[in-house]
């Protein structure tokens, strides 16, 4: 109600809406047309999902955005056109820096979209005091009206501070076609919890994706996997991870979290 932000849809393959602001479309700080009569073609280059107008208070979505993520783009345009800085360098959000960019302008605006989509601490309680499951992840994806994909994230980055969790999206291993970065690579975002990055820093991405392969079923939607295998910490000791994997039909999504402290085998 403060912000009044006007709220419109555009669509991709009709882009009048652009012609009067085409000089004036930057993606991360930069101008990415000076010729206002190409800008159909940048749009599309450029994969344009959300556009934040300073001048006239205004966030433009593309229409084919799907209706889950279509809120999370918002809240991230809202918090741009919430920190005065940012009005300089920002305009545009592609698929590149939606969910995540290291760019300190999308950490921040990614960021203060997390707060106001899961209500700042009142998410960290619920999370933590349920068990990290599927059924729990969709329970609070259902109270907290987001999608399964930021649910996860934030669940597994809100973990309690001693839990070492994992949490990833990537390709489906038995159907290519269905997930993936945009780069190309198997692996789109590698999240883990404040304990693993502590006890665990040399596992990647990759790492954990070779062990997803490993259990992966044929299954295109809903739970298609799980298993448990060893990690080894900072310090030399391994321990059992269990792994479950979900897909909901457009992303891989795995969580893995510790099951027990696997000893050393004594030689005598």
């Amino acid at each position: 109600e403060q912000l009044k932000l006007d709220f419109k849809y555009y669509s991709s393959t009709d882009l009048s809406t652009f012609d009067e602001i085409a000089h004036r479309i930057k993606v991360a700080g930069k101008l990415i047309i000076r010729e206002p009569g190409r800008i159909i073609d940048v749009i599309r280059k450029a994969k344009l999902n959300a556009l934040w107008l300073p001048d006239g208070r205004k966030i433009l979505m593309d229409e084919s955005v799907p209706t889950p993520k279509q809120r999370h783009l918002s809240a991230h345009e809202i918090v741009h056109s919430l920190i005065p800085w940012h009005k300089t360098f920002l305009l545009g959000d592609n698929e590149l820096t939606i969910p995540y960019c290291q760019a300190i302008i999308e950490a921040e605006a990614n960021y203060g979209a997390g707060l106001l989509l899961f209500l700042q601490g009142r998410f960290v309680g619920d999370a933590r005091d349920c068990e990290l499951t599927w059924k729990s992840i969709q329970a609070l994806k259902d109270r907290y009206k987001n999608t399964l994909t930021t649910t996860l994230w934030h669940a597994v980055e809100e973990r309690d501070s001693d839990a070492p969790v994992l949490g990833l999206i990537s390709r489906h291993p038995r159907h290519p076609t269905i997930g993936g970065s945009s780069d190309g690579a198997n692996v789109k975002h590698f999240i883990r919890s404040r304990a693993f990055k502590r006890f665990f820093p040399h596992v990647t991405g990759d790492d954990v994706y070779a062990i997803v392969r490993g259990y992966m079923s044929f299954a295109k939607r809903g739970p298609c996997g799980d298993g448990t295998y060893p990690l080894v910490d900072a310090n030399g000791d391994r321990w059992e991870f269990a792994f479950r994997s979900f897909c909901n039909s457009y992303d891989l999504l795995t969580f893995g979290m510790i099951t027990r402290r696997i000893p050393t085998a004594l030689v005598g």
